[in-house]
């Protein structure tokens, strides 16, 4: 597939979580979240150069997560991590203020995190995540570009990922009549590990957070639980499903093909275009390319992307098959837990470009 490294795009101030990229229709330009600032960016994809950026407070962002990037409006969902119910906002390209002009809240309230959105033909999916016992599902909503408004709920899914995981990436293919997930597992650890790594997380989470923060947070978490509390399968393998989708946003109830993946390796984001289909493989610090059109059933990657990946998660291929765009978390593993507590050193929260040769 012939991809390599041409541009490193450093994340400037604070480090951050850069969960999600996205292109526009042309591929002239590509939007990346910066979840601990708040903000949404936009680069012109020849250049590197940051062309525009939304922040909060204007923008209401809440860590934010996935995004799509249409000829009219930006689109991008948060997570608020229980503070808040996730919520998907919509925001218009030739704005010259960082207002939302449309807003969605998620409701399903066993659906709590937003992760990552698709559209196609009207049709916006959206993968719910969740964590800590319970399990997500996928959402597809109706959207119109033209008024840069979002519709009711179509269809969800939800009782097959009980079996499968978390569902994270997810992404339209062929011709947008399929559509494709990853999913997740949490892996099991000793017990006084993972008090340990629980630790560390709620370190992170509160560093540099007032007390009344912490305290609105914690009443947040009391007053929005989800009523969906069933613990997943003890499954420690990660994979990809497949669903079909009508032209009326209908998802089939489940997949109708599933890969799982042998070695634990927390699948993040997917996406497809035209034959070409980029997997994040978080744990393991690399982006697999498969070619739909000679391996279907994506047995064997035709390229494993190693340089400038640090913790990969979001991974998107231009409209135009020549571009690919990689957000690296920049942490570091252990023992297949990401460390949420430090960013490694040299800090690598970065952007990472490659052009087919």
């Amino acid at each position: 597939m012939g991809f390599t490294l041409t541009r490193e795009l450093p994340n400037h101030g604070a480090p951050s979580l850069l969960p999600e990229v996205a292109f526009s229709p042309d591929g002239a330009t590509f939007a990346a979240s910066v979840q601990e600032h708040n903000e949404v960016r936009l680069y012109d994809t020849a250049s590197g150069e940051c062309l525009r950026t939304w922040s909060s407070p204007e923008a209401g962002f809440g860590e934010p997560h996935g995004l799509v990037l249409t000829e009219r409006h930006l689109l991008v969902s948060n997570r608020h991590y229980f503070s808040a119910p996730s919520d998907i906002r919509v925001y218009r390209l030739a704005a010259t203020d960082d207002r939302p002009v449309d807003c969605l809240t998620t409701p399903f309230p066993g659906l709590v995190e937003a992760h990552s959105l698709a559209l196609s033909r009207g049709r916006l999916l959206v993968t719910y995540c969740e964590g800590d016992g319970r399990t997500g599902g996928v959402v597809c909503y109706g959207y119109d570009d033209e008024a840069g408004k979002l519709g009711k709920p179509l269809s969800v899914v939800e009782d097959c990922f009980r079996t499968l995981g978390d569902p994270k990436g997810v992404s339209f293919l062929d011709g947008g009549r399929r559509a494709i997930v990853s999913f997740n597992s949490l892996k099991t650890n000793p017990v006084l590990l993972e008090l340990y790594l629980r630790y560390l997380r709620r370190w992170y989470r509160n560093r540099g957070r007032t007390a009344a923060s912490i305290l609105r947070h914690a009443a947040g978490v009391l007053r929005g639980r989800p009523v969906n509390q069933r613990r997943p399968l003890p499954i420690l393998k990660n994979g990809l499903a497949f669903f079909t989708i009508d032209e009326a946003g209908r998802l089939s109830p489940a997949p109708e093909r599933v890969i799982f993946r042998d070695t634990f390796c927390r699948l993040e984001n997917v996406h497809c275009q035209g034959n070409t289909c980029a997997v994040a493989d978080t744990i393991n610090g690399q982006v697999q390319l498969y070619d739909l059109a000679t391996d279907p059933g994506l047995s064997c990657p035709g390229q494993v992307i190693q340089e400038g990946v640090t913790l990969p998660h979001g991974v998107k291929v231009s409209p135009d098959g020549r571009t690919l765009v990689v957000s690296n978390y920049g942490l570091r593993a252990w023992r297949q837990e990401i460390l949420w507590h430090g960013w490694s050193n040299p800090r690598s929260d970065t952007i990472s470009i490659y052009r087919r040769a």
